[in-house]
This record gives structure tokens, sequence and C-alpha cells, in this order.
């Protein structure tokens, strides 16, 4: 393949830009729709030190198979400190292991959309949001969430992105029916 030709594969399958002009998403990620991620926690240092603690320790109960304690543990910190975008994304993961209902798990993700204070726990809270919508066939609202989490950096979602887009895919199938022409001879 040319140098030409990879760069163009690059800009159909990967480039940001043109996924999100084709999508209609570019201009999704602004401040007027969920509001631009804060790079400051609303929490003093101390406070987000004990907070991230007792997150570790309901995070470990639900690795050690205790999911209702954790879920428990994590309520608890979001009736606390409402505006702490971690615990509902954690709980949100909890949630998805006890099999709840998808609705409670996507407002708690939803929750840590809106109270996300960094581009990490928000990255990770539209991916989960979009591996929930793309498991209950909704492939619209999922490329879309996994483009948001793309853009705040998380990888799982950038490769998603790439992978459900749903131009890309028609773009791979054209290409490879050429390709098939192509190296197919023709009959006249």
């Amino acid at each position: 393949m040319s140098t030409r030709d990879s760069k163009l594969v690059d800009v159909l399958f990967t480039s940001e830009f043109v996924r999100d002009q084709i999508s209609g998403t570019y201009s999704a990620y602004n401040t007027d729709q969920h509001g631009s991620p804060k790079h400051e926690s609303v929490y003093d240092k101390s406070t987000l030190a004990k907070l991230k603690q007792r997150e570790i320790h309901a995070v470990a109960a639900a690795e050690q198979g205790q999911v209702d304690d954790a879920i428990k543990q994590l309520t608890d910190i979001i009736v606390e400190y409402p505006s702490y975008a971690s615990a509902y994304n954690n709980r949100a993961q909890a949630y998805r292991l006890q099999d709840a209902s998808s609705s409670r798990v996507i407002a708690d993700l939803d929750c840590a959309i809106k109270c996300a204070h960094d581009d990490q726990t928000l990255g990770q809270a539209y991916t989960q949001k979009a591996i929930v919508l793309k498991a209950l066939g909704n492939q619209d609202d999922a490329f879309f969430n996994f483009s948001q989490g793309a853009k705040c950096g998380n990888s799982v979602a950038k490769t998603a992105a790439s992978k459900e887009n749903p131009y890309a895919k028609l773009c791979g199938q054209m290409v490879s029916q050429a390709m098939k022409q192509l190296h197919t001879p023709s009959r006249d």
C-alpha cells in the first residue's frame, strides 16, 4: 500500500474529525450539552484521598463477590458526596455485575457523566454506557458514547468507535467489493 493510500485509509477509519462530521457528533462534546470536564475537583485533596480509599474498598468487595456490599458502600459515598462521579461509575459497574436493570445502570452513568471533573472518569462512564447501549441493540447511541469516550482518551472507546463506525463499515465493504472485482478476471 502506498503512503498516500495508507493516509487515506487512516482518514477513513480513524480520523476523529471525519468520523464525527459524518456521524454528526463533532460538536456534541461541548460546554452546552454536558459541560466541559473541569480539571479541578469540587473536593479538597484530603477528602478526595478518603473517597478514593472508600471506593477502593467497595471495588475490592465487588471483586470478591460481595456485590451487594459494594453497592451499599458506593451508595453511602454518593449520598454523602453526590457530585463524586467515580462512585456513580463504579456503582453502575456493580449493578452490571448484579444484572440490575439497564435503566438503573444508565442512570448512574448519566450522573457520572454530568458530575465528572476529569477525562479519565468521563471516558470510563461514556465507554461503559456505550457497552450497555450496544448490548441493548442501540447501535447509534452506543457509537455516540464510544466516540465521546474516545475523545476523553479511553483506549477501549477509541478501538470500539473505529470498529462501530457505520460509515467505516460501509466503506470497508465497498473497498472489499472493489478489490474482489479488481482481482476477478472479467468474462468479457
